[in-house]
């Protein structure tokens, strides 16, 4: 009997996991962390939505080492760096005909892909927040990426280096459940756009220690951001997916003359943002940040200064708040809004 799994029910796998479970959908959550699992087995798994409403789920929670049924679609929702300990529980158990969806940040296909196949291998690129609030309870919460557009969906769906064909179709017709979803045809542009609001936002906000409408609303913090951007984009376009707009309202031109002090338009508009996004908003980097956990910087900036050095692009904005993000994690800086002239030297 082939099953629909959720591995690891943190900020995002615990929204889809609620949200398909309501419906009838019985997902089986696989959970590492054993504080989590047993939260779920006992008390069930809730999510606070953004209205402050709460929805409520008992999905069959286990750990990674009793998985033992075949797995016809399974929703990634680790954290990267425990990608490839997720990919050896997984492997042996999914389906011939089944298929694995990211729905991490960062660019992970690239890796999971020659674990599982390409064809067996899907992406979820994700517009929405949320936030882990304790074991078994989970927070939906709004998008810096969408705080001024409502044409945009909650979670691009693509294939790995495909179009959008019958695979991409059937996963954003069960993520529908859960946030309006969208296939595309090319899942990498879409990565790409995402690395973008990631690298501007998560190491920043971990820095400066300040959830997102306070970065936005902080000087210094947009000044960075949209350096951090434009390396970024830089490094996309090497990469072959060069983005013409970020965040749905920015052309590349004008980021790329904000970057150089040639205008403050980007700056300007990341300003009349942060009265549209929700006070408890905080990015997933500091979330870690606050609980002492290791951060995904290697995989936001740390990925764009590595894939820079291929390509002999200069990122030394990416590099700065990478190991500024490290002097945090090890305790050496303290995240302040003055910790971020840091990056500056």
């Amino acid at each position: 009997m082939s099953r629909l799994v959720v591995y690891g029910a943190g900020a995002i796998g615990g929204q889809i996991a609620v949200r398909l479970a309501k419906v009838g959908l019985d997902p089986l959550v696989v959970e590492p962390w054993d504080t989590q699992r047993e939260a779920i087995q006992t008390r069930g798994l809730t999510m606070q939505t953004e209205g402050g409403g709460e929805e409520h789920a008992a999905p069959v929670a286990i750990a990674p080492q009793e998985l033992s049924e075949q797995v016809d679609l399974l929703f990634l929702c680790v954290k990267s760096y425990d990608t490839l300990e997720a990919l050896a529980v997984i492997k042996p158990w999914l389906a011939d005909d089944g298929f694995l969806v990211s729905m991490q940040n960062s660019i992970n296909e690239e890796w999971i892909a020659p674990e599982v196949g390409a064809e067996r291998t899907v992406g979820g690129v994700i517009l929405v927040n949320g936030s882990f609030l304790e074991p078994g309870r989970v927070q939906a919460s709004g998008s810096v990426s969408r705080a001024s557009s409502t044409t945009l969906p909650g979670v691009y769906v693509g294939e790995y280096g495909a179009l959008a064909g019958s695979n991409a179709r059937r996963v954003a017709d069960v993520l529908a459940n859960v946030w309006p979803a969208e296939p595309v045809d090319d899942l990498l542009h879409e990565r790409w756009s995402k690395m973008v609001n990631n690298t501007m936002l998560n190491p920043v906000s971990a820095v400066g220690g300040m959830r997102s409408a306070e970065l936005l609303a902080n000087a210094d913090a947009r000044r960075i951001a949209v350096r951090l951007a434009a390396e970024t984009m830089r490094v996309a376009g090497a990469e072959g997916h060069p983005l013409a707009r970020i965040m749905g309202d920015y052309d590349a031109a004008d980021v790329y003359a904000n970057a150089a002090g040639e205008s403050d338009v980007v700056e300007r508009g990341l300003a009349a943002r942060a009265a549209n996004v929700g006070p408890g908003a905080m990015t997933s980097m500091y979330q870690d940040v606050r609980r002492a956990r290791k951060t995904e910087v290697d995989y936001f900036s740390g990925l764009v200064s590595r894939k820079g050095a291929v390509h002999g692009i200069a990122t030394p904005y990416c590099d700065a708040i990478t190991a500024l993000v490290h002097r945090v994690e090890s305790g050496d800086v303290t995240p302040s809004a003055a910790s971020l002239r840091l990056v500056d030297g």
